[in-house]
């Protein structure tokens, strides 16, 4: 059947359909004829909007990732809304678990290369070293990642049901868990955030040290 010269659909409700098979069926459930029949149009049809699977997965998670956004007002400062976030992307996550294997691939996907290029840009402005900025944004990226896994059950420490004998250490550990999977997120992401600002006062404190030293000279 030929190509329709007009798009049926709109690109945005291609993509929430998208995600709702993906959610519920699964990323290998997804395709271009599943994605017409949920919409009842041919498939072709959505050729209009997608060159391939893929393109639609980039969208899907696009549109998953819409509040994980760099600030647009200038006093924001990135010890709030870099951590923010990391851990909206967490939450996009937790709610869209099937979608973390797209974010592995992000980068090669080209998903959110335009944020990322522009937090970049931000991180610069205030003062973040760019020595330390990739190291930050990949760091804060891989722990939303890990802890969305943690929350939904794929990682972290388990035990079979009713293995209280066998393992006995690793049973009262978990029920004594002194930590939600989010408090977790929270501390460790502080910490990384706290490790970041130590590097920039121990650089300033070096480049002030300096110039006094060639002062004196």
């Amino acid at each position: 059947m030929a190509r329709p010269k007009v798009p049926l659909i709109s690109r945005r409700k291609a993509l929430e359909a998208a995600l709702e098979i993906v959610d519920s069926e699964g990323l290998s459930a997804l395709s271009i004829r599943r994605l017409g029949e949920a919409l009842n149009v041919n498939g072709a049809s959505l050729y209009h909007h997608f060159k391939n699977k893929d393109d639609i997965l980039v969208g899907v998670t696009l549109l998953a990732l819409a509040d994980v956004a760099t600030p647009r007002e200038e006093n924001e400062n990135w010890r709030v809304w870099l951590p923010l976030n990391a851990y909206r992307t967490r939450q996009a996550l937790v709610s869209h678990p099937e979608l973390i294997p797209i974010m592995l691939r992000r980068a090669p996907l080209g998903i959110g290369l335009a944020e990322v290029e522009a937090s970049v840009q931000r991180l610069q402005d205030e003062g973040v070293p760019l020595s330390m900025i990739a190291p930050l944004m990949e760091s804060l990226e891989l722990l939303a990642i890990t802890s969305a896994l943690q929350e939904v059950g794929l990682v972290g420490p388990a035990e079979p049901e009713g293995s209280e004998l066998a393992t006995p250490h690793l049973h009262a550990a978990l029920k004594a868990r002194g930590m939600s999977t989010v408090e977790l997120f929270e501390v460790m992401a502080s910490s990384m955030i706290s490790i970041i600002e130590s590097s920039i006062q121990l650089k300033d404190a070096r480049k002030s040290n300096g110039r006094r030293g060639k002062a004196k000279v």
